[in-house]
């Protein structure tokens, strides 16, 4: 009897490659880093005597001078900035030595100089630092939800970094309020017209 010939059905080699369409990672996060930095008007020392605070200072003649290294805050200037703070972010290893050159300088004013003097009255910073991720994008969400400027007569704040000041102050003890830049010139420029549109002084540090 003649036997029937089937012809074996086509199967799917096992050798051929899958094509995954996978998205270049940004690096961008939704959750946002935020630091804060400043200096305590006298409240966590309230309680020591006042003979602690003093010190001696000799002159140039031999001359001794007790100086009082009390130092009182009549408010706060407020500080913000997007900087990139993690250690995979493009610009984190240069952004790092901007933002200790920042916080060198607010320790110093604060610590050391008893804040910056006004009209006779003394103002401590405080400088609240939003990490960036070395995105544009990151940077224009930051500036247009948590770096709202805050007027001084203001009865609550808004800003993230500004709702509360150190040493439990209040949104009522700022100031003033300025923006520093974060690094690099593309970055800056994400944050400028935001600073344009709300009439807000920024310093640009780290841009060409």
């Amino acid at each position: 009897m003649a036997r029937e010939s089937h012809a074996s059905a086509a199967r799917p080699s096992l050798l051929v490659p899958l094509t995954l369409s996978l998205a270049a990672a940004s690096g961008v996060t939704r959750n946002t880093l935020v630091l804060r930095r400043g200096g305590d008007s006298g409240q966590l020392t309230s309680t020591l005597d006042p003979s602690v605070f003093a010190s001696v200072s000799v002159g140039p003649d031999g001359e001794v001078e007790e100086i009082d290294e009390r130092c009182t805050f009549d408010g706060y200037v407020s500080l913000s900035h997007p900087m990139s703070l993690k250690s995979r972010d493009k610009f984190f290893s240069t952004g790092q030595l901007q933002q200790r050159s920042i916080e060198m300088m607010v320790d110093e004013i604060n610590a050391n100089r008893c804040g910056v003097g006004v009209d006779g009255r003394r103002y401590g910073l405080s400088l609240t630092t939003f990490g960036d991720d070395s995105s544009k994008a990151k940077v224009g969400a930051i500036v247009g939800n948590g770096m709202v400027p805050l007027s001084a007569d203001a009865e609550d704040g808004d800003g993230v970094g500004l709702g509360a000041g150190p040493a439990g102050g209040g949104a009522e003890d700022v100031a003033a309020s300025y923006w520093l830049g974060p690094y690099s010139s593309g970055l800056t420029g994400a944050m400028s017209p935001a600073a344009n549109e709300t009439g807000t002084v920024m310093v640009a540090g780290g841009a060409a």
